[in-house]
């Protein structure tokens, strides 16, 4: 949704803003939506959003080559495309791009994790980088948790393991993952809502644990907040 500003024409002048006050920078969404994203502008975009896109390709393959190599993808094509962008959430458009990069490579048969054992060495790089000074010991524990709550999601269908992955794991709002999904936010709510229910099953049926790291509940809020 789009703010409305009211402005008052007897404080400005045409050609700029008012006399003392400096122009806002113009957002990354911005500059995307204007073509004037410069080959700097993007390379800044390219640092801010990479290690996001790579961890949830990551997460969604368990290799971490593929992983690499789907990220490439999805900048370059982000670059290659920045004239279709239509406004919104930046990242939301990444993770789009992201997303249709993994289905290409699923149905290409290039990539399919559901019985790949999570490395800890990976899992400290990619997945638990932000605990550097975790033990050894728990960061066996997290990749076990973690290969646990991985495993259970590979068995749902694709529709359900993008919705859960994006809202839980990379907290994309509502609205944002509307975007990516090229879904209604009352569509993605309810299917967060039934996929949830069907992961607590298999979750429950193998006795599996959650990582400590992620939670999951019924709760997907409501338009106000976007969650």
């Amino acid at each position: 949704m789009i703010e409305e500003t009211t402005v008052s024409l007897d404080s400005c002048e045409l050609g700029g803003p008012p006399e003392g006050i400096a122009p806002r920078p113009a957002s990354q969404g911005q500059l995307i939506l204007t073509g004037k994203m410069s080959p700097e502008a993007f390379a800044e975009f390219y640092d801010a959003h990479y290690e996001k896109i790579l961890n949830y390709i990551y997460r969604r393959t368990l290799d971490v080559s593929v992983a690499e190599e789907l990220t490439s993808n999805t900048f370059f094509k982000a670059l290659a495309s920045l004239a279709g962008f239509r406004g919104g959430s930046p990242r939301a458009w990444l993770y789009k791009i992201a997303t249709n990069e993994l289905r290409m490579a699923w149905r290409s048969k290039k990539t399919r994790s559901d019985n790949q054992t999570v490395r800890q060495e990976d899992l400290r790089r990619l997945y638990f980088d932000a605990h550097q000074s975790a033990q050894p010991a728990d960061i066996a524990e997290k990749a076990q948790q973690f290969q646990q709550l991985r495993h259970a999601l590979a068995r749902l269908p694709e529709k359900y393991q993008t919705v859960l992955m994006v809202r839980y794991f990379e907290d994309l709002k509502i609205q944002e993952i509307s975007a990516v999904l090229s879904k209604k936010t009352g569509t993605v709510k309810s299917l967060i809502h039934r996929g949830l229910k069907r992961l607590k099953k298999l979750i429950s049926a193998g006795d599996a644990t959650f990582s400590s790291d992620v939670h999951l509940n019924d709760s997907v809020g409501d338009d106000n907040d976007e969650r």
